[in-house]
Formats: structure tokens, C-alpha cells, sequence
């Protein structure tokens, strides 16, 4: 199994897409921070003074970790689910995937394999686009002539910081295992990263509607991903003016408890991952 993990690992840092992805979460980091810089050195008429506080306040130091693991848990999940995809669906589509088979131990084997080493990269990337955020962070504290006080750096506030961490990882893995099974419920990456983030962006879109239509029906988002998925990003504590928009949850009414979202999503991903094994150790991947 070692054997396999380093092998997968060794395959993910070698290809050119796995760079090009870092680059674009880091790139993206910057962009935000950046643009909330100069949004918040205007002068916006229409709207008032909370709403720029609230911006400079994501400027801020005490605000740079939560703010970029807010950021992780949106723009991530696109990300690592076109890495897990590409993982899987890749050896379909270079028909590398037989001779991968013969060269392991076994097919469950290979598939953990992929999984573990595609965690552990996610894991990375969540490590250099915190990092970023605190270094963007940084610079936009000098560039806007803010005050540079670490003194909320307390050891409270790191280990909050360090659950969320975790806790955004842990929002990640549904999206991540949806793209992981229809990669290879479509023999392709293709499949994979469509139903993946096609869920991840249309599922808000969905549970919205959901709620207008009362009843019954406005239960349903309480048992899908994105209802679930708010009620943990939600505890970064971030300005209420940019939960919702920056995947840090809503925290109205209708959010789920914490141990119902815990529960649901963790009920999820291994429904996805115990079809996914079945269905690579059950079919002939030549058909």
C-alpha cells in the first residue's frame, strides 16, 4: 500500500495540471484580497460605513485566517474535486488503468491508494492558500496603513483556527468523493468534475427555491450537502455581509444543528465512497 501511495503521490507532483491548479488558488488569493483593498479605500455612496468596516475588517489581521479558510471551502472544493476526478477519470482516458491494475496488489488497494495521496495533496493546498491569505493579509495591513497587532494571536484563537482548518477539510470530502465516483461511474474525468462541482454550484441554487416553496418542501435542503455544508463553515465567524456569499454559511433559522450536519455529511461521503469501490471492483474497466 505504501508502494501505491508513493506512486500516486509521485504522479500528482509530475503532472502539469496539479502546478497549474496551485497556481490558480494562490493567483485567486491575491485577486480577492487585492480587490477588497481597493473597495475599501473608495468612497461607495450607496452603501454605508458598516459595510466598508466590515470589508476592512476582512483586511485585517485578526480576520486573514477564518477569511481564507473561508475561501477554502468554496474555491477548494472546485479544485480538489477536479484533482480526484483527474486522478481517477485520467487513467480511463489514457487507458493506463489495466496496466496500473496488474502493477498493484489489488483494485481496492489501488483506488485507496488514489484517494489518501489525493487527500494529502488537498491537505497541502489548504496549507499554501492559508498561508497566502495570511501573507496577503499582511501586505494589505502596510498597504492600507492599518495597525499591525497581534496581540488577538492568543492561544484560543489558534486552536480555533486549527478546528476550522479541519473542519473545512471535512466539508470538502462530499464534493470530493461525489467527483471520485462518477469518475469512475463514466470510465472519464469528465463525468466526474461535471456532476462534482455542477452539485457544488446548482445545489444552492436548488435548496434556495426549496425554502420559498414552504412546507414540506423546505426541509428537503436540511438532508442535501449545501444546508449541512454552511451550518460548519459558518463557525469561522466571519462579518455576517459575507457569509453566504464567500461559503462561510448562513446562520438563519433554517440551518441545520452542527451534529445533524456532521452526521449528514458523513453519511454521504461514505455512501459515495462504498459505491465507487464496488463499482471499480465489481465491472470489467475495458467494458
Amino acid at each position: 500500500m505504501t508502494r501505491l501511495i508513493s506512486a500516486e503521490l509521485f504522479k500528482l507532483r509530475k503532472r502539469f495540471m496539479t502546478r497549474v491548479m496551485l497556481f490558480v488558488l494562490v493567483g485567486i488569493m491575491v485577486v480577492i484580497y487585492l480587490l477588497l483593498l481597493a473597495v475599501a479605500k473608495v468612497t461607495i455612496p450607496a452603501h454605508g460605513p458598516s459595510e466598508i468596516g466590515a470589508i476592512q475588517n476582512l483586511l485585517g489581521l485578526p480576520i486573514a485566517l477564518p477569511f481564507a479558510l473561508s475561501i477554502l471551502s468554496s474555491l477548494g472544493s472546485v479544485l480538489a474535486v477536479i484533482l480526484i476526478a483527474s486522478s481517477v477519470g485520467n487513467e480511463y482516458n489514457w487507458r493506463t488503468i489495466r496496466t496500473m491494475l496488474i502493477c498493484s496488489e489489488g483494485r481496492l488497494r489501488l483506488l485507496g491508494a488514489k484517494l489518501i495521496s489525493a487527500g494529502i495533496f488537498i491537505l497541502m493546498g489548504m496549507v499554501i492558500g492559508l498561508a497566502t491569505g495570511f501573507i496577503m493579509s499582511l501586505i494589505t495591513t502596510a498597504i492600507g496603513g492599518y495597525a499591525f497587532n497581534f496581540s488577538f494571536a492568543t492561544g484560543g484563537y489558534l486552536w480555533d483556527q486549527f478546528l476550522q482548518f479541519w473542519r473545512t477539510f471535512y466539508v470538502l470530502i462530499p464534493y470530493v468523493l461525489l467527483g471520485f465516483l462518477f469518475a469512475i461511474v463514466g470510465r472519464s474525468a469528465m463525468p466526474g468534475i461535471a456532476v462534482g462541482i455542477g452539485v457544488f454550484f446548482l445545489e444552492s441554487i436548488v435548496t434556495a427555491l426549496m425554502r420559498l416553496a414552504g412546507g414540506w418542501v423546505a426541509e428537503i435542503p436540511n438532508y442535501l450537502l449545501t444546508a449541512n455544508v454552511n451550518a460548519i463553515t459558518s463557525l469561522a465567524n466571519l462579518p455576517q455581509v459575507f457569509r453566504a456569499g464567500m461559503g462561510a454559511g448562513n446562520a438563519s433559522s433554517q440551518t441545520p444543528g452542527l451534529l445533524h450536519a456532521y452526521t449528514t455529511l458523513a453519511i454521504y461521503s461514505l455512501v459515495f465512497i462504498v459505491i465507487a469501490f464496488y463499482l471499480f471492483r465489481k465491472r470489467d474497466v475495458t467494458s
